[in-house]
């Protein structure tokens, strides 16, 4: 029992260490207004935001762990695929196309705020910040 103690006194983690790291699962509470930022800076085609679609976070198996992921489908008519935003603790870290078993069961509703918004982005290529082809 003493030992169990020594050694953890000796792991080099303390309270203040563990309060620290991030839980990388916290839910993305400003995801709508995040996304609307980014897409504005990103889409060049303002009937792209037309009729687009977002579902609520939800946890989803990423890679070899769990993350909260928000789909997101365009205008029916639009070339883009519908998209995964992938989010590590809170923030969006990855913005891609979806692969089927993330968004087979989201439950998507209108965007309106992307819908609302105008995008700032006219000067660059059509998801050129992203690296997605045209």
């Amino acid at each position: 029992m003493l030992a169990a103690g020594a050694l953890a006194g000796c792991s080099g983690f303390d309270k203040a260490q563990q309060a620290a790291t991030a839980d990388p699962n916290v839910f993305p509470a400003n995801y709508r207004s995040a996304l609307v930022a980014f897409l504005r800076r990103s889409l060049t085609n303002r009937s792209d935001f037309r009729g687009a679609m977002i579902s609520e976070p939800a946890l989803k198996q990423v890679g070899g762990s769990q993350h909260y992921v928000v789909c997101v489908q365009f205008n029916p008519q639009s070339t883009i695929k519908p998209q995964a935003a992938i989010y590590l603790a809170g923030q969006m870290t990855q913005f891609v196309d979806a692969a089927p078993e993330q968004c087979a069961d989201a439950a998507y509703q209108p965007f309106k705020e992307l819908e609302a918004a105008d995008p700032a982005a006219a000067e660059i290529g059509h998801f050129q910040l992203l690296g997605i082809p045209q």
